[in-house]
């Protein structure tokens, strides 16, 4: 009579990882809740209405993703059902996707509005120029013209200014198309999610097409990790020259250059604590996709797709950086925004006070 198959016992001790998780997911729920609450009690400009979008979608992607994912690694089995299995494939491309391309925005916008601030003040600049050089012209001919003929009608000049102060980026129609591409990518994980059973008690949450599983994640990979990586690329490089360059920093107010402080640090932030996720991620994908056949079933396929025990650890460490990565954001955009800083410091201030 053959023995019965043992779980496999997990990585980490459950009441370890549990404390862990308890710690990071409620300091990310804690900071991006208070920022949201912060943004949405003034005027929502086109910076904040963006900030207000990553902060949600770091909430769905820190409740429906990472705490499942991480505790399922440590199992090394899926024990959340087939219903659980469905909404985390889903939600974690369409809740990474956003929280993603959202920082590209934030970068994006950021360098928009720098742009259209040098040029506004450098249009201003050559505007006030040109009304001096007017007004002098205009006081030697009127000077010349009072002597001959005193009913010539003062010169009059007519300044639109409203092009001095046009610095606004509209950011809803990037913010659809944030939301549409999370929305396209996952609806796949959605409808071909599914748990399969096998040896040692063991729960897998795949899909079930092994082939479209391998196209799907390619796609993910060149939309969630490549492109997104060259365009921040570009974004930083941007970034940094306008940070350097004195004579724009001039030209734009402090809250412009606070947003360009604030880009920077959410893509180093992505580079260094989300993208090796990703990469780890695609990389088995790959390296499975080597070692299947067309003629394997379900269960052989996903028999090969199983980690072992050190590619498990690394997928839960990198988990954690991503965790991490969820308490850092909100948190920068607290001490880098200063509508955001002067709001917290405010309450301390005030608290201390009545304290007092």
């Amino acid at each position: 009579m053959a023995e019965p198959s043992r779980a496999l016992a997990p990585l980490f001790p459950p009441l370890a990882l549990a404390a862990g998780l308890a710690c990071g997911a409620g300091a990310a729920a804690l900071a991006n809740c208070a920022v949201l609450s912060a943004l949405l009690a003034r005027s929502i400009n086109g910076l904040s209405a963006i900030i207000i979008q990553l902060a949600v979608a770091d909430l769905l992607l820190l409740v429906t993703t990472i705490g499942p994912e991480m505790w399922s690694y440590n199992y090394r089995s899926w024990i959340f059902g087939n219903g659980g299995c469905v909404a985390y494939q889903g939600l974690n491309v369409f809740a990474s996707t956003a929280s993603l391309y959202l920082v590209t925005t934030i970068a994006l916008h950021a360098i928009a509005t720098v742009n259209l601030e040098v040029k506004a003040a450098r249009w201003k600049a050559k505007r006030s120029t040109q009304e001096e050089d007017e007004e002098i012209r205009s006081s030697r001919h009127s000077l010349v013209a009072a002597s001959s003929d005193t009913s010539t009608p003062p010169r009059t000049m007519n300044v639109d200014y409203r092009r001095l102060t046009d610095t606004k980026i509209l950011v809803t129609r990037p913010s659809m198309l944030v939301w549409i591409l999370s929305a396209s990518l996952s609806v796949p994980e959605f409808t071909l999610a599914t748990t399969v059973p096998l040896e040692n008690d063991t729960i897998v949450c795949t899909l079930i097409d092994s082939n479209h599983r391998f196209y799907m994640h390619s796609l993910i990979a060149l939309f969630n990790l490549f492109l997104p990586i060259f365009i921040m690329s570009l974004a930083f490089g941007l970034i940094v020259v306008r940070l350097k360059a004195r004579r724009t920093l001039s030209e734009i107010s402090e809250e412009v250059v606070s947003a360009l402080k604030l880009s920077l640090c959410l893509i180093i932030v992505f580079v260094v604590l989300c993208a090796p996720r990703s990469i780890v991620n695609a990389y088995s994908v790959y390296s499975i996709a080597e070692d299947m056949h067309d003629s394997e079933s379900l269960i052989e396929t996903v028999k090969h797709s199983l980690p072992t025990d050190t590619m498990t650890a690394v997928n839960l460490w990198f988990s954690a950086t991503y965790l991490l990565a969820l308490v850092l954001r909100p948190v920068l955009c607290i001490i880098l925004l200063p509508c955001l800083k002067q709001k917290f410091t405010f309450r301390c201030r005030t608290s201390d006070e009545e304290n007092v």
